[in-house]
């Protein structure tokens, strides 16, 4: 069966927008695509006739791959423009490997529902978050010692098992402690591929030879549709990280913010 034809004809303009959406975003925000990738692709997975537990699978596999390849252009601009802080890399990653392990092994058990529920509710979260902006503050430096551990992890678990980049959730977390946003940002979109490495090769060996997949899946990650996500994005998120610095942060956080409630509410009208 030709790969293409596998899918409804519309799938593809989908997916190539949702791409370039993708790019933007990890570009001007160090967001990972997966809270755009991973609605998108439960509707194309749906739309093929797969059940639940295959479908949210494949679309978490699948947006996991997408972010990888997305955070590498990402990264490189940031790391040229020096806006990667690396005090906070230094500082986060041991316990975001953790988290990342953590979420991994909970996916594979975790029934579908509750992911896209735990999705959902993240994606609620966040944009209630980037909705209120500065407002909304838990301390003004980041907690430390072990204490300080715990943000990292969650963001690592939760980013690993339901397909959102880490830099999705990193970044509003960092604000909670009035973490500059420019550093949040370029910190985020490392986050996006430290999460995203593992995240992806464990989905490429997951579900190996199960019935009931597209004909272009590899584990989990559904080749043509990593395609038609990444190279948009491949082609915007560079530019738009170079636009991160003068595009008003506050306009783009609250549209974002839209967005992920609208996204928010139609996978809890899913369940």
């Amino acid at each position: 069966m030709d790969l293409l034809s596998a899918y409804p004809p519309a799938t593809w303009p989908i997916l190539v927008a949702a791409g370039a959406l993708i790019g933007g975003l990890a570009g001007l925000l160090g967001i990972g695509g997966g809270v755009v990738a991973v609605p998108v692709l439960i509707e194309v997975f749906a739309a093929l006739g797969l059940p639940l537990d295959r479908t949210v699978a494949m679309a978490v596999g699948t947006a996991q791959a997408n972010i990888l390849v997305a955070s590498l252009t990402a990264v490189s601009a940031h790391w040229r423009a020096g806006t990667i802080d690396r005090g906070l890399v230094r500082a986060w990653l041991p316990a975001l490997l953790v988290g990342t392990a953590a979420g991994l092994a909970a996916s594979a058990v975790v029934p579908a529902a509750a992911l896209t529920t735990a999705f959902a509710v993240a994606s609620l979260a966040l944009a209630l978050k980037l909705g209120l902006g500065e407002r909304l503050v838990l301390a003004r430096s980041l907690p430390r010692g072990l204490g300080g551990q715990v943000p990292p992890i969650l963001v690592g678990s939760l980013a690993s098992s339901v397909g959102v980049g880490g830099g999705t959730l990193s970044t509003p977390v960092l604000s909670l402690f009035s973490f500059p946003v420019q550093r949040a940002i370029g910190a985020g979109a490392l986050f996006n591929l430290v999460i995203a490495l593992p995240a992806t090769g464990f989905f490429l060996a997951h579900d190996q030879g199960t019935a009931g997949r597209p004909p272009d899946a590899v584990g989990d990650v559904a080749v043509t549709c990593l395609v038609a996500l990444s190279l948009p994005a491949l082609v915007v998120a560079p530019v738009a990280a170079r636009w991160s610095g003068r595009v008003p942060a506050v306009l783009l956080s609250r549209l974002f913010a839209l967005c992920l409630a609208v996204v928010a509410a139609r996978l809890l009208l899913r369940n």
